[in-house]
């Protein structure tokens, strides 16, 4: 049995919005997690200053120089690759590399938190992306995109 939060875009919709919105977040079972971004603007967003990150101190990334705040076994810090993401459309990142267990073979999703092609969310420091099965907790969770140019003197900005 997949077990999702779908966030519904309702709010976003009749009050607009000009930042990328966390739509979806499938926590269970493992080989299904994922989160599913979407970019309700009218413009091209590129990605690579934006991060996501399941850890509540990830603002110490740019105030203390942290670039791996999230817990090593199963938490993760990943920066978007330099790609753009269209206006309405949605973007699905997998967490887990047996994703096909689950979704099947033809499934193919737009990022992967792992791996060392172009479609692979990067570490922000080696071991960034804890390396469990398991990245979702489904009972509570933290999720949090946000963008940062990498200067300790500029502020974190949370998008979603």
């Amino acid at each position: 049995m997949i077990r999702n939060i779908t966030i519904l875009l309702l709010l976003s919709l009749s009050f607009g919005t000009d930042h990328l919105l966390i739509t979806q977040v499938v926590t269970q079972p493992d080989a299904a997690e994922s989160i599913s971004i979407y970019n309700p603007t009218d413009t091209p967003i590129n990605l690579c200053d934006y991060y996501i990150c399941d850890d509540e101190e990830y603002y110490k990334m740019q105030t203390e120089g942290d670039l791996s705040p999230s817990f090593i076994a199963n938490g993760f810090t990943a920066r978007f690759p330099d790609i753009a993401i269209t206006p309405g459309d949605t973007f699905n990142i997998v967490l887990n590399e047996d994703y096909s267990e689950f979704y099947g073979e033809d499934f193919v999703p737009d990022l992967i938190m792992y791996g060392f092609d172009d479609n692979s969310m990067l570490e922000t420091e080696p071991g960034s992306i804890g390396f469990s099965a398991g990245k979702l907790d489904e009972t509570s969770e933290l999720l949090i995109l946000f963008y940062w140019d990498g200067e300790s003197n500029h502020l974190i900005e949370d998008i979603d």
